[in-house]
């Protein structure tokens, strides 16, 4: 994503649509706000919402966007990169899998043959 120069601060917010989804993004640089948008990897247009720097306006138009079913991918700051924040999910750990047998409380045959392997010192073969 296209950062302008001087931004102060960048949102990007993701709807979906049948064509796969669509992507906005808002800038507040130090002369004035501006908005990109397009496909899902494809924001390829811009305008400028407002010829001031003004949150005040940026923050409408994100609440109209919001209103119109956008959702918040990810915030930018001045000295950073995208700050991803959107969870589909909450994030849980995975369940381990079903033991298909009981535990064994005697090591497992290739663990007894390898040891056997290593301890028999007076063997000529070496496998």
């Amino acid at each position: 994503m296209f950062v302008p120069g001087n931004t102060q601060y960048g949102i990007w917010l993701r709807a979906p649509s049948s064509s796969g989804g669509k992507d906005w993004l808002g800038f507040l640089t130090d002369r004035e706000v501006i908005s990109q948008w397009g496909k899902t990897g494809q924001v390829n247009q811009s305008k400028i919402i407002s010829d001031r720097p003004s949150r005040i306006d940026l923050d409408k138009k994100i609440e109209e966007k919001k209103g119109k079913g956008y959702r918040l991918v990810g915030e930018w700051f001045p000295g950073s990169s995208w700050s991803h924040l959107r969870q589909t999910q909450p994030v849980t750990p995975p369940n381990p899998p079903p033991r298909n047998r009981p535990a064994s409380s005697t090591p497992p045959l290739s663990s007894k043959v390898m040891s056997e392997w290593l301890s028999d010192r007076n063997s000529d073969q070496w496998f």
